[in-house]
């Protein structure tokens, strides 16, 4: 991974712009949860839009449209792709928040401590979201109902508590760095900027969504005894909060696309460097190399 123009176009062999593969990471999911639920819809239409009481919902949970075939193969295909690059994100968060730290001074061992373990945090709640949208999507509800509720669970709250982390170091870090000029590009400020405020916003959203899902969730259970439609209309609440809260968290990783908008990756030839590396030296410089390699010897 580097800045772009650090490698010629001429050592390249691909050269990936990390705002293009994002979008290719967040359309991933999205596309294929609109996919599997219009496929679930028309294949699978008695499973998915019944409850577990008995009473039928006016939408299907997330979890049953994903947990029948042929939606869920389509749902699996999609998180197959988008879950790797994922790994290279969070290694790019953790470089750039390491890299703002040393930076930055702090009089406060305390606060450099506490902003350094922030940084390790943010990235195993990264990780563990990752690990757990894995999980959910490859163990169905109705495969292993206990397991994958878990897994449900190992998501919403490490992709709550990424999100915080995140943008508690966005405010530390690189707000901080901004306010002391050592971000000099205006276009940078911007992006980071903007970057800040719609994380914060789909963060907000997303948070109150999921106090809503909490509460569907709540009434669902407390009243599924009584069997008098209820627990339909509150499952269905519960489901749609799900779709709405999945759209938030791939808009909240779309902001990537600013954080890291000057990078790109690329694969280049070891060899065809060296060799280029060689030509562009001059014959004096190549003559003091050979010399100091003799009086080595």
């Amino acid at each position: 991974m580097a800045n772009r123009n650090e490698i010629t176009p001429s050592e390249s062999v691909v050269r990936i712009s990390i705002p293009y593969l994002t979008n290719f990471i967040v359309s991933l999911p999205f596309f294929g949860m609109v996919a599997s639920f219009i496929a679930s819809v028309l294949f699978t239409k008695e499973q998915i839009f019944e409850s577990e009481c008995g009473s039928r919902n006016f939408i299907p949970s997330f979890s049953s449209v994903i947990g029948v075939s042929p939606g869920k193969y389509i749902w699996r295909m999609a998180i197959a792709f988008h879950c790797f690059p994922r790994f290279l994100i969070a290694s790019l968060y953790h470089n750039q928040f390491k890299t703002c730290l040393s930076k930055l001074k702090y009089n406060s061992q305390l606060k450099y401590f506490i902003l350094k373990q922030l940084i390790s945090l943010n990235t195993f709640f990264e990780l563990c979201e990752v690990f757990g949208l894995i999980l959910l999507s490859y163990i169905s509800s109705k495969e292993n109902y206990s397991l994958h509720e878990k897994a449900f669970i190992i998501f919403m709250l490490s992709s709550t508590f990424r999100m915080i982390t995140c943008l508690i170091l966005f405010r530390h870090l690189l707000y901080k760095l901004w306010l002391n000029n050592e971000i000099d590009e205006k276009n940078k400020k911007f992006r980071f900027q903007t970057s800040y405020q719609w994380k914060m916003r789909l963060f907000c959203s997303a948070f109150i969504f999921s106090l809503l899902l909490i509460i569907a969730y709540i009434r669902h259970t407390s009243k599924c005894s009584n069997n008098v439609g209820q627990p339909s209309t509150a499952w269905s609440y519960f489901s749609a909060c799900e779709y709405i809260i999945c759209c938030l968290i791939m808009g909240y990783h779309a902001t990537v696309c600013w954080d890291f908008n000057h990078f790109e990756l690329t694969i280049y030839n070891k060899t065809t460097a060296k060799l280029n590396y060689e030509f562009m030296k001059s014959e004096e410089e190549i003559e003091n190399e050979q010399q100091n390699i003799s009086l080595s010897r």
